[in-house]
Formats: C-alpha cells, sequence, structure tokens
C-alpha cells in the first residue's frame, strides 16, 4: 500500500519536544536530591505518546525503570524498551500470569490475595514483584490490617522476590496537608520491615515535598512533561528547569466583525458589548479541547494573551482578537492553545480540570510533530 500524502495545513498541531522530555526527567532527578528514577508513561505516556516517549528516556536520559497502569499498557512498552524493568500498577489476576513470564514484567501486588496468587504462581522465569501498601488514600494498596498480617507472615514473604515497597501519596499536591507527614512516617515504619528492599513513595508532587519523602526511588508524571502538580503553583515557580515539552496550536479559519448585541456560538453564551473582532480556530472538543474552556479558556497570538468567547464546539472554537493589530493577523495563523504562553497551570486554573485531565485528553486527530 502507497503512502498517503496529506497536507500538512488542514489539522491542529500538537507538537511533543523529546529535548524537553529528557532535561525535565533529568531535573527530576535532580530535584530528588539524586535519588533514582522511574518514568510514569501510562495513559500513553500522558497523551504524549509512548512509542517515542519511552525509548527517548531509556536511551538518552537513562531511565531504566517504567510503570504503566495496567498489562496491555506494559506489552505495548515492552516492544519499545525491551531491557527496562517495567511495573504493572493495576496488580496480577489469575488469568493474567502467563504473560508476566512472557513479557518479563513485574506486576504491583495490592492486596493480599494477589500476594497469594503470586506466591503460589510455581515458573522458574517468574519476574521479581512490588507490594503497595495503602497508607491512606485508600484505592489500591494493601490495607493497615493486611500490612500487618504480611509483615508477620514470614512464610509468606519468603515465597516472593520482592523487589519494590511502595505507597502514593493522597495529598502531595498541598504542601501543607498534614496527611502527607502522616503517610511519609507510616511508609517509613513499613520500610523498617524491608531493609534491603527499594522503597517509593514519590510522585512528582512528592519530590517537591522535600528529602523526607524520596526513599529510594520516586516516580514522576507530570514533571517531565512540563506540568506543575502543586496547588496555585505559579505562587513559587519549580526550580530545576522544569518547562513545557507540548505546544497545541490550531489556525485561524476566518476572521470577521461582529457589531455590539451579536452573539457567537452554540446558545449564545457570549455577545458582544461593543463592535468586535472574533477569529474560528479549527480546534473543539474532539481535540480534546473541551467544553469547560467556555467562555473562560486562553489563546496566544502575536505576542497577545486573548479571550475564547461562546461555547467550545466539536471541531471550532471563537477568539476575540479586537486588540491585536489586523494587518498582523489573517486566516491561517498560529494559534497558541496549550505551550509555553498558555501553560497547564493556567488552563487547568480557569477551567477547574486538572493538569493531568488536559495533559491527558489530547485526542488522536491532531497531527503530532516529535522534536
Amino acid at each position: 500500500m502507497h503512502e498517503i500524502d496529506f497536507p500538512s495545513d488542514v489539522q491542529a498541531t500538537l507538537t511533543i519536544d523529546l529535548g524537553r522530555i529528557i532535561n525535565n526527567y533529568q531535573n527530576c532527578i535532580k530535584l530528588a536530591g539524586d535519588t533514582k528514577c522511574a518514568a510514569m508513561v501510562k495513559a500513553d505516556a500522558y497523551g504524549m505518546g509512548i512509542a517515542q516517549v519511552a525509548p527517548a528516556l531509556f536511551h538518552q536520559a537513562g531511565c531504566k525503570i517504567f510503570f504503566v497502569a495496567n498489562l496491555v499498557e506494559a506489552i505495548k512498552l515492552r516492544q519499545y524498551v525491551p531491557e527496562a524493568v517495567i511495573y504493572v500498577l493495576n496488580g496480577a489476576f489469575s488469568e493474567h500470569l502467563d504473560y508476566f513470564v512472557r513479557y518479563n514484567i513485574r506486576p504491583v501486588l495490592n492486596d493480599l490475595k494477589q500476594i497469594e496468587l503470586w506466591a503460589k504462581f510455581e515458573n522458574s522465569d517468574r519476574p521479581q514483584c512490588a507490594v503497595h501498601f495503602d497508607t491512606g488514600i485508600n484505592r489500591l494498596g494493601l490495607s493497615p490490617k493486611e500490612t500487618t498480617f504480611f509483615i508477620g507472615n514470614t512464610d509468606l514473604r519468603r515465597q516472593l522476590d520482592i523487589s519494590l515497597i511502595m505507597s502514593h501519596l493522597a495529598c502531595s499536591d498541598d504542601p501543607n496537608n498534614p496527611m502527607n507527614k502522616q503517610q511519609r512516617d507510616d511508609f517509613r515504619a513499613i520500610t523498617h520491615h524491608f531493609p534491603n528492599v527499594t522503597a517509593s513513595l514519590a510522585n512528582s508532587g512528592g519530590i517537591l515535598l522535600g528529602s523526607d519523602y524520596h526513599f529510594d526511588l520516586a516516580r514522576p508524571g507530570l514533571l517531565m512533561f512540563g506540568g506543575d502538580p502543586r496547588i496555585a503553583p505559579r505562587l513559587s515557580p519549580i526550580a530545576g528547569n522544569i518547562r513545557p515539552a507540548y505546544h497545541i496550536s490550531g489556525k485561524i479559519l476566518q476572521i470577521r466583525r461582529l457589531e455590539g448585541g451579536q452573539s457567537v456560538g452554540y446558545g449564545a453564551t457570549w455577545t458582544a458589548k461593543s463592535p468586535r473582532q472574533i477569529a474560528t480556530v479549527n480546534i473543539g472538543y474532539a481535540d480534546g479541547y473541551l467544553q469547560m474552556f467556555n467562555n473562560c479558556g486562553l489563546a496566544y497570538i502575536h505576542n497577545t494573551m486573548v479571550p475564547i468567547v461562546g461555547r467550545v464546539s466539536m471541531d471550532m472554537i471563537a477568539v476575540d482578537v479586537t486588540d491585536i493589530d489586523p494587518n498582523k493577523i489573517s486566516t491561517g495563523c498560529d494559534v497558541e492553545l496549550l505551550g509555553e504562553h498558555i501553560t497547564l497551570e493556567m488552563a487547568s486554573e480557569v477551567s477547574n480540570l486538572s493538569q493531568y485531565e488536559i495533559l491527558t485528553g489530547v485526542k488522536e486527530r491532531y497531527q503530532r510533530i516529535y522534536k
């Protein structure tokens, strides 16, 4: 089948800067006080493309340990980083055990049933495993009661080849939340029973909480892509030169003049109070730019921040470009919706979407360019 020649100017564009992802990962290590860092690449590397991001991290950044959510993600990842250590956060289930052996993937065991299942799994090639202890988030992980039982059951522990113990912070986005210290102390108490096993607590937010949270292995995700996991992050910029590694841009399809009293978009939710210049841009919720940005989103055109007006449509948004010199703007002009000037933090603040939702919500319709 011959390759189809598509025009390059009909799609909105998602540009992913692999060099910045590499630099951000290396800066995560510095922020963690040279603690070893794994890479969290679940959800297709936070929407940035696991097929491109994982090999760049492995070969150029020196990352040898990766975490994904489920076994399908792990099997896909294995083809791109055949020599890496891969952990599956969702655990191990009876019908999947052979896959862990076939692809040399390590399960994160989340309850006593999974631990007993893995302990009874007799295979000479059975990979090492991780054990997840819940210290307060109450999602996955051994409950406090299960933790006490497991720590006291030396026979069961001897049946496992544990390479990692871990827990997950519930409130690392809020440095002042007392739950952080409580979880840290509870996890530290657990680590005393596993003196020769790698311990991991810090996600991206945990890295920024300080050295008491770093233990042996940190697990950055959002930080690698240039996001800031903290609440109100713009009040105190991240040290370490963490920079956005993504750029979403659309094209202006049309510019028209509106008179005062005319409205824009479905539902007529925005009405011009005076004559305005309105540009229609080829990005909508089918691209992942959701209606949470109705009448509150921001765009960046020709060194000027401009507002989104009206509802986000499936394929289009409207932008008020009245404040831009009309001689510097026309159909075909690029419009930044996310990147260096419209950061994840800014987009999250105006929309009340989390940075994670915005980043992982990017859709396949974007033309993807890797730098």
